[in-house]
This record gives structure tokens, sequence and C-alpha cells, in this order.
């Protein structure tokens, strides 16, 4: 089963409202980890169940699955 990861070269949280990851917001599993704003957020893959509902709200395309 594909799972989510960022990717950290295209991943750019300033581009985000107020440097808060938007795909964060929207992992209904609660995956995606931000330790702060316009940090660069990382994924449990232990956590993460493939569902894909967090990868459209990403606007660098940086949340992919594989």
């Amino acid at each position: 089963m594909p799972k989510a990861i960022v990717d950290e070269a295209r991943c750019q949280p300033l581009q985000c409202p107020a440097g808060q990851c938007q795909a964060r917001r929207h992992c209904p599993v609660k995956a995606i980890f931000q330790e702060d704003p316009n940090t660069v957020p990382f994924l449990s893959g232990g956590m993460c169940n493939g569902c894909g509902k967090c990868a459209p709200f990403c606007p660098r395309h940086a949340v992919v699955m594989r």
C-alpha cells in the first residue's frame, strides 16, 4: 500500500497560510507533524494509512504517494 512522503526539495512552508502545512490540516489520521510554523513537516510512516487525502492540499505538490 502506498504511503505519503514529503519531498523536502519541493516543500516551502512560507507558501502555506501562516507557515502552517495545509496537508497536515487535512490528514485524517494526523500522520503529518510540523514542529514550528515555517518548518518542513514530516510524516510518520507508521501512522499513514495511505488514503492520499492530504496530498491535494499541498500548494507545492510536495506531499506525494509512494
